[in-house]
């Protein structure tokens, strides 16, 4: 990649999600520090015709920046191991140091601490501070000038370590609002799976009982077989029943109540959620489908987006769900999920439309209409 690449604030910025956005921003922030500090002491050095500081500036300067790209804790995004491009800039800034002005050492430590920032503890860095300005002073330097220089050393050791804890505590808030997404997911896992053992496991068990009764009835020659066959088949009917209500909606087909559910998974995923619109004003049929779209649309924001806000828009045909940073596609626009969802819909006469932009994820639905007078709501 270009140098201009790496400097141009822009660069991966689009397609890049919140944590990446404050990496990349940390680790340029740092090479435009660098890169600045050695024009202008490369300049200064020019104008005094100290081409040997010129080349230690420059060789510092090169190597702080290769150290930037390779150190984690700074946004660095290269793999490669920091030691030998740091080796280096300590070898070319001691050099600076040595044969320079107090422009050029002041660059030299400058640049020395932007890359170097976060390889040691703060303390040493501040101990290494108060040394470099008492060897500075018995270079020759000025007592002010000296004692500038190793002030720069901490504070630039301090903006390093600062934007290094900065940079990791943004990415520990990151993975645990993913965990706690993915927990949301789980307990709604472990809700319905409890919820089909409680419906259907207990009436699976007595259809079993029953039709070994019957079977054992029937091989006796006794009448009472028949009786215990439709008692099986009225159990069967009724579970078929119970397992239909139960995929439809869980524990409940409500939109109200899909929507409270909506809103608790959503802020456990810290995703902020704001409602438009009233469920009193929709129909029987409406306010079931909108409540399986509710129910999938919450789950793909969870599943494939990066999201931080959502809105869900009702009136009394359609239902709009609007979530930012959906995630890049890998090749499909829609998952087995929208998919089933839209099938569902079609079949009692609504649609389902799906855009995603770079910025936002909108799935829109139209509801099917009913003659039935709207729901009221106390």
């Amino acid at each position: 990649m270009k140098l201009h690449e790496y400097l141009n604030p822009l660069h991966g910025w689009d397609d890049s999600s919140a944590v990446d956005k404050v990496r990349v921003y940390t680790r340029q922030s740092f090479l435009l520090i660098i890169v600045a500090i050695a024009v202008g002491t490369i300049a200064v050095s020019v104008t005094n015709e100290d081409y040997l500081s010129v080349t230690a500036i420059g060789v510092c300067a090169a190597a702080g920046f290769a150290t930037v790209q390779r150190t984690a804790a700074l946004g660095g995004a290269s793999k490669a191991s920091p030691r030998i491009p740091l080796a280096i800039m300590c070898v070319a800034a001691a050099v600076a140091m040595v044969i320079g002005d107090t422009t050029t050492r002041l660059g030299a430590v400058v640049i020395l601490a932007s890359a170097a920032g976060t390889v040691l503890a703060l303390r040493w860095y501040l101990m290494a501070s108060v040394l470099v300005a008492a060897v500075a002073m018995a270079l020759g330097t000025p007592m002010p000038d000296a004692i500038l220089v190793g002030g720069f050393i901490g504070a630039m050791a301090c903006t390093a370590q600062l934007s290094a804890w900065l940079l990791r505590i943004v990415t520990e808030l990151d993975a645990t609002r993913d965990a706690a997404a993915a927990l949301s997911v789980a307990e709604e896992r472990l809700r319905f799976s409890r919820d089909l053992h409680d419906v259907v496991g207990r009436a699976l068990s007595a259809i079993a009982v029953k039709s070994e009764l019957a079977a054992t009835l029937a091989r006796r020659g006794d009448d009472r077989a028949a009786g215990q066959m439709d008692e099986v088949r009225l159990l069967a009917q009724e579970s078929m029943a119970d397992a239909r209500k139960l995929v439809r909606g869980y524990r409940s087909v409500d939109v109200a109540s899909e929507l409270d559910g909506a809103r608790s998974l959503l802020s456990a995923a810290g995703i902020s959620t704001e409602l438009v619109g009233e469920t009193s004003v929709l129909s029987e049929r409406a306010a079931e489908a909108a409540a399986w779209v509710v129910r999938e649309g919450v789950t793909n924001i969870l599943r494939h987006s990066e999201a931080t806000y959502c809105r869900i828009e009702l009136t009394d045909n359609s239902i709009r769900l609007i979530n930012d940073h959906p995630q890049p596609s890998a090749g499909r626009d829609d998952g087995t999920g929208l998919s089933g969802l839209r099938e569902r819909l079609v079949a009692v006469g609504g649609t389902l439309t799906a855009e995603k932009t770079s910025d936002d994820f909108s799935l829109t639905a139209t509801l099917p209409t009913s003659p039935q007078n709207p729901r009221t709501t106390t």
